[in-house]
Order: C-alpha cells, then structure tokens, then sequence
C-alpha cells in the first residue's frame, strides 16, 4: 500500500471520528513517505498526527508532532503547510491557555498566508486569533484582529461587509483606528 493511499484512508477515517484508526493510518503513511525521501509527505502526516493528539488532549505529543511539521515546512521552503502547522499549534496552545504562544503562532501564520496569497486561511487565523483575545477580555484587540480577518477574507459577503463598518465605526470612537 502506498503512502498516498494510507494518507487518504487516514483522512477518510478521520473524518468519521475514528480518530485511533487515522492516526495508526497517518503513522505508518510517516514511515512510507520516509522510504520515499518525502519530507513534504512526512510533515503533512506529522501535521495531521498533531490535530487528532490535540483533540484527543494529548498535548505533549501533539505540541512535538506540530513542530517537526512547521519545522519541515519551514525548511522546505512551503509557507502556506508552514503556516497550517503553526495556526494548529496556535490552536493547541489557545487550549492551553497559554496565549502569548498562541498569539504568536496565530500572527506568524497569519503572516505566512498573506505572504503565499492564501487570504482565506489568512482571514481564518486572524478569526482564531479574535476569538482568542474575546475570551481573555481584550476587546479593543479582538475587534482589531475580527476587522483585520474580514478585510483579507475573500467574499466577505454583504452581511460581513457591514460587520466590518460596524467594527472600524467602533473602533474609530475608542480611538483605536
């Protein structure tokens, strides 16, 4: 079986909840990618690897597993799967309540997709990144990081355009634009 197909059933696996079944699938995709010097196939793994330790509440391993992902990615040259490993490490550390980590992590990857083009997973960060700084009841950057995700967010539709008003309006009056 190739590394491709085992990566595919692990996706596949992982998207039915069987979270034990993809990462068995995404580990030995990791050894196949190996064989084949993959390193782009190997980080993509470790990355998916990462998720499920994280929604599993295993943060060691998936703190271990995301960072050899942004690592490879970072030494590949490939900002946009360098930029996923680090908003999922912003995500992992969001859970953690460590937000200094996460923030950096979010702006990082924020940084990254705006610098491959990829607006959308860009505006998605930003997003996490609000959302991030409500919970901790910085509302002036919340609103700032939610206006910033809007404004790089490909159709941000109607009802997102007037969010955005409403946001800059807001934050004119508290001085903070």
């Amino acid at each position: 079986m190739s590394a491709d197909v085992l990566k595919d059933e692990g996706l596949h696996l992982f998207q039915a909840g069987d979270y034990e079944g993809a990462l068995v699938k995404f580990e030995t995709a990791v050894s196949l990618y190996a064989a084949d010097a993959n390193e782009a196939g190997r980080a993509e793994m470790w990355n998916n690897m990462g998720v499920i330790h994280r929604l599993r509440g295993q943060r060691d391993a998936a703190l271990a597993v995301l960072t050899q992902a942004a690592d490879a990615f970072a030494q590949l040259g490939d900002d946009n799967r360098q930029a996923q490993a680090l908003g999922n490490l912003g995500d992992l550390y969001a859970a953690a309540k460590d937000q200094t980590e996460a923030a950096r992590c979010y702006s990082d990857a924020a940084a990254l997709f705006a610098q491959d083009g990829d607006r959308d997973k860009q505006s998605q960060v930003l997003r996490a990144l609000s959302l991030m700084r409500l919970r901790q009841g910085r509302f002036v950057q919340a609103m700032m990081h939610m206006e910033e995700s809007l404004t790089v967010k490909p159709h941000a539709g109607f009802f997102g355009g007037i969010f955005r008003g409403m946001l800059r309006f807001v934050l004119k009056l508290m001085g903070a634009k």
